[in-house]
């Protein structure tokens, strides 16, 4: 692979860290009892999930069990969704690059 080659892997690379940082992902349970704000935080050794915003509406609170179940509902599917998103991107980027494996 020559420099040029390498040099344009890396701004790939670089370009699809950007994107997955400003990705955000919503989703609801509960008739969007509950909905969940989700992205994703990117370090040079990892790629977490971060839960960026919850919001409950206040007869939500009345039943603590129910509220639980769509907590974690909601941020099951935020991940979910997320993770897949972010899947697919990066393949695409990787398939550019032409990728053994990929």
């Amino acid at each position: 692979m020559g420099m040029m080659d390498k040099a344009k892997m890396a701004q790939k690379a670089l370009k699809l860290q950007k994107e997955l940082k400003r990705m955000k992902i919503g989703a609801e349970a509960g008739d969007g009892d509950v909905k969940v704000t989700a992205g994703l935080a990117i370090s040079s050794t990892s790629m977490n999930v971060e839960i960026q915003n919850i919001d409950i509406v206040q007869d939500a609170y009345q039943d603590p069990d129910r509220l639980e179940r769509l907590l974690i509902s909601a941020i099951n599917q935020a991940n979910k969704e997320l993770m897949a998103e972010a899947t697919v991107k990066m393949q695409e980027i990787a398939g550019s690059m032409n990728l053994p494996g990929m």
